[in-house]
Order: structure tokens, then C-alpha cells, then sequence
């Protein structure tokens, strides 16, 4: 690697964890007769930027350049480059809550997945109106493709995977300024996604708290680093500002 491309890595890589930094330090002042409150205003806030932060490194790790299949394609970069680069061993895992929803509406719920689905959604209750982590529920693609006989199964099996929810999450943050679902965020200190129900109702709610935003932007810099590292590619030469301001 030349020293020119080691400075500039370094530079690239610093202004990232400096906004890591940044977005973790956002406060809103609420406006007197708010009723939006300030904690959930801030997290929806953060989210936002942490998501933008990641669209831009995706945008420079698959440039168009040498990725030119991927240059109109958002979502693919988007999940491809949080399954290389954001270490996040949830990504890899189906939502069964959301599964079973799916698989009703397709009448398809009576077929082994559909069953099974229902089976090991039968063995937790939301009646305490507690949380779990979707590690205790969820399961991995490979298993629940292996129960899936026709496509529509399949599809519903990769379509609500993690790593494809959190772009769906993503796009209503960035498109529509909100946090889709129901879902009550309690822990704070964690960046760990759970699950949440409230009593007298059966369904299970999904939260992808802060923290999991603010963890899986500085893993994805750390590991972009690696990677640019190991290539000696200059980001900046990727980094495309042409227009007049």
C-alpha cells in the first residue's frame, strides 16, 4: 500500500467514527406542548443519520465502477454490504413472527413450514407483556428453507429474513421520517433486536433499538477499513462531487 493510500484511508475512515460520534450526541429540545417525546424523537433522529451514514459507505464499497450491476440497485448494496460488513449474526436469521403472518395471509400456513412456524411460536406467550432477543425465537434460513416446498414459502422465508426487514426499516425511516410497527422501545443500553408483546395481545413486536444502528455503522467503518486496506484502494478516488454548489 502507498503512503498516499494509507493517509487517505486513515482521513476517510476518521470522519466516519467522527460521525459515529456525532449522531450519538443528537438532542432535540421539545417545543412546549409536544407531544412527540423527546427519547423516542432523538432515537428516530439517529437512526436516520446512522442508516444515511451506511447508505454512503455501501455506495463507495460497490461503486459503480466495478459494480456496475449494483448501481441502481439500493437495496442490494444496502443488504450486501451490512451481510460483509456490519458482523451482525441476527441479520442472518427469520423473523417467525412476521413469517407466520405471511404464511397465513397466503393460506399457506396448514403446509410442514407453516406448522412448524406455529409450533415454536406456541411455545413463548406475550402475556406478561415482556421481551426476548430474536435469537430465542427466529431461526436460521437454511432451516426453514428446508420445510419450504413451493415458491411462495421460499419467498416468504428470504423476504422476511432480518437483513431484508432492516432495509424495509430503513426505507421508512429515510422515506417517511417514522419507525414502522408498534414496537415499544425499553432497553436502551442494548443493541441487541428483541421482541415485545403487550398483555392481551398475542402478537409479537419487533424493535431494532438504537444502539443497533449506532454498532453495526462502527463494525461495517472498522471492517470497510480492513478492506481498503488490504485492496490499497483510495476511497476518495470513489467519492463522486462534481456538480456545481
Amino acid at each position: 500500500m502507498t503512503q498516499t493510500n494509507a493517509a487517505s484511508i486513515e482521513h476517510f475512515c476518521a470522519y466516519f467514527y467522527r460521525q459515529v460520534s456525532e449522531i450519538g450526541r443528537v438532542k432535540i429540545t421539545p417545543l412546549t406542548g409536544d407531544v412527540d417525546s423527546r427519547a423516542d424523537s432523538e432515537s428516530r433522529h439517529r437512526k436516520v443519520l446512522y442508516v444515511s451514514a451506511i447508505d454512503t459507505l455501501a455506495g463507495i464499497r460497490y461503486h459503480k465502477s466495478t459494480y456496475p450491476q449494483l448501481s441502481r440497485q439500493n437495496r442490494e448494496r444496502f443488504v450486501r454490504f451490512v451481510k460483509e460488513h456490519g458482523a451482525w449474526p441476527e441479520g442472518e436469521l427469520v423473523s417467525l413472527p412476521f413469517l407466520r403472518d405471511e404464511l397465513e395471509a397466503l393460506k399457506l400456513l396448514q403446509r410442514p413450514l407453516g406448522q412448524y412456524v406455529t409450533e415454536k411460536l406456541s411455545s413463548f406467550s406475550t402475556e406478561d407483556g415482556g421481551a426476548l432477543p430474536v435469537s430465542r425465537i427466529d431461526e436460521p434460513v437454511s432451516d426453514l428453507l428446508a420445510l419450504a416446498s413451493v415458491e411462495e414459502e421460499k419467498k416468504a422465508v428470504r423476504d422476511y429474513q432480518h437483513h431484508a426487514l432492516l432495509y424495509r426499516y430503513r426505507n421508512s425511516l429515510v422515506h417517511e421520517l417514522r419507525e414502522p410497527g408498534e414496537a415499544m422501545e425499553v432497553f436502551t443500553s442494548s443493541s441487541d433486536p428483541y421482541y415485545h408483546g403487550y398483555i392481551g395481545d398475542p402478537k409479537w413486536y419487533l424493535v431494532y433499538p438504537s444502539l443497533l444502528f449506532e454498532s453495526l455503522l462502527q463494525r461495517a467503518i472498522a471492517s470497510f477499513q480492513t478492506y481498503l486496506r488490504s485492496e490499497s484502494i483510495d476511497p476518495y478516488s470513489l467519492v463522486e462531487d462534481k456538480a456545481r454548489w
